[in-house]
């Protein structure tokens, strides 16, 4: 039988990429359910998930707080009526579909896994997700997006959730996750042209919460562009010095 996917991703202001995220996932898995966890998004990020049918929860919280984002990405997928669960953010697209997952999990793997890249436009200001050809090799990205949750019961995300300890992952069980050799790639679209990464993270550095702020976390955030640039220790922060200095190949066709 065709494995079915449950779809468990955070939004904040994602009108840019929310319709581009849902319409990869529904080419891959046509019948896949998608839950937003918006946190209260100021534009029209929800109205559009609603719109395309997607389940949308709206929580709160004093800012960015990662204290709450990886309790809800630690836990919700536990409530998935499928078997099969992704669990990403907005800006992440993983290179699968529904017939590789098929054969995926009749070999009988429980877990899989995925290399990372980023793409960047460093072409211009004007924002084309279609187009975007060009990034680099991310290893923070290479994580655990898809698994099969009747067999997980702690997937072992750390805060930020942009690595996964690959000790952690614990089955229900207690019997070893059985993992596929075969490698996909997770497409992170973070970097969609120098004055959107400019204004996105303005928009961030207001919304550093306490929790965040006490542990150092986001600290990219935490500072103008221009404290970054004039600050050595803190200048490859910096979202010029990213796009300047930041070499890309050809990931996509």
């Amino acid at each position: 039988m065709t494995p079915q996917v449950t779809i468990y991703v955070i939004t904040y202001n994602e009108e840019i990429m929310i319709e581009f995220f849902i319409n990869h996932y529904r080419r891959n898995f046509p019948n896949c359910i998608i839950h937003v966890y918006d946190n209260y998004s100021t534009d029209k990020t929800a109205e559009i998930a609603e719109s395309m049918g997607c389940i949308v929860h709206k929580f709160e919280t004093d800012g960015f707080d990662d204290d709450i984002l990886l309790y809800i990405k630690s836990n919700k997928w536990k409530d998935a009526t499928t078997d099969w669960v992704i669990v990403c953010d907005c800006d992440e697209l993983i290179e699968i579909n529904q017939e590789e997952l098929y054969q995926e999990a009749s070999l009988g793997y429980d877990i899989l896994n995925f290399e990372g890249y980023t793409l960047m436009n460093k072409e211009n200001n004007i924002i084309d997700l279609n187009n975007m050809k060009y990034g680099f090799r991310d290893v923070s990205y290479d994580k655990y997006y898809l698994f099969n949750k009747n067999r997980i019961v702690d997937i072992g995300y750390n805060y930020g959730c942009h690595k996964v300890n690959r000790n952690q992952p614990k089955a229900i069980t207690g019997d070893p996750i059985i993992g596929s050799s075969k490698i996909y790639r997770a497409l992170h679209y973070k970097y969609l042209s120098l004055e959107y990464c400019i204004n996105r993270r303005k928009m961030l550095s207001i919304r550093i919460s306490e929790f965040n702020r006490q542990r150092g976390f986001t600290q990219e955030y935490i500072h103008t562009e221009e404290i970054l640039m004039s600050t050595p220790h803190l200048a490859h922060l910096s979202i010029n010095h990213i796009f300047e200095s930041t070499e890309l190949t050809k990931i996509l066709n």
